[in-house]
């Protein structure tokens, strides 16, 4: 396994996109969060690195990190991996919090894959994901672990504490999540954020998410 990451800041709400690809396996790809409201960035690493998004991981259901998902199942065909409550966030435009930002909204089909259904495990090419339920910034959140990679979505940022006041927000939930995170210490890990760079979960003090 050879996987390479690419990070893509979205617009205009500079929240985190990733490309996971592995060019020794083929030129598909995974692509998590798309959350830009105009994809010529996402579109301009695609056509550089000759990649085919197959699915795109959605770590919640936030606007700013589900915008571009219409434009790519239109245009590609990708399907879409989150959790039962990510899947039924994004069909709503209140819940996916996008009304709240225009005054319009969008909303986005089902979940293709749910993790819950699959014993949260993915097999992707011979490469498993493996996922666990992240609430406390909302309760449709997800981790998970590729490779030498952890993505926490907004669930862990460096620097910086969780966000936990927004709707299904739980500071309860998210202590949960930050114990398992922190079980995950001693991979030599690499924290792929919703919001920021990434950074080393070993040399990373936890508490800081929880305000401590």
């Amino acid at each position: 396994m050879s996987l390479e990451l690419v990070r893509i800041v979205n617009k205009p709400i500079p929240s985190n996109c990733f490309l996971i690809f592995d060019k020794e396996i083929g030129n598909n790809c995974l692509i998590v969060d798309p959350g830009s409201e105009c994809s010529d960035d996402l579109e301009f690493e695609l056509k550089r690195l000759d990649l085919i998004p197959e699915y795109i991981i959605l770590t919640h259901e936030h606007f700013d990190h589900v915008w571009g998902c219409n434009e790519l199942i239109e245009q590609y065909g990708a399907k879409i991996i989150a959790s039962a409550c990510c899947s039924e966030g994004i069909q709503s435009n209140k819940k996916n919090h996008s009304l709240f930002y225009n005054q319009v909204g969008f909303e986005i089909a089902p979940a293709d894959v749910l993790i819950e259904d699959i014993g949260f495990r993915f097999e992707w090419n011979g490469i498993g994901l493996d996922f666990f339920i992240a609430e406390g910034h909302t309760n449709g959140g997800i981790c998970f672990v590729v490779g030498e990679y952890l993505f926490t979505g907004d669930s862990l940022i460096k620097d910086l504490k969780t966000v936990t006041k927004l709707y299904c927000g739980s500071k309860e939930k998210l202590k949960e999540t930050i114990r398992k995170i922190e079980e995950l210490r001693g991979r030599d890990l690499t924290v792929c954020p919703g919001h920021e760079p990434c950074f080393l979960l070993d040399d990373y003090d936890l508490n800081k998410a929880i305000g401590k």
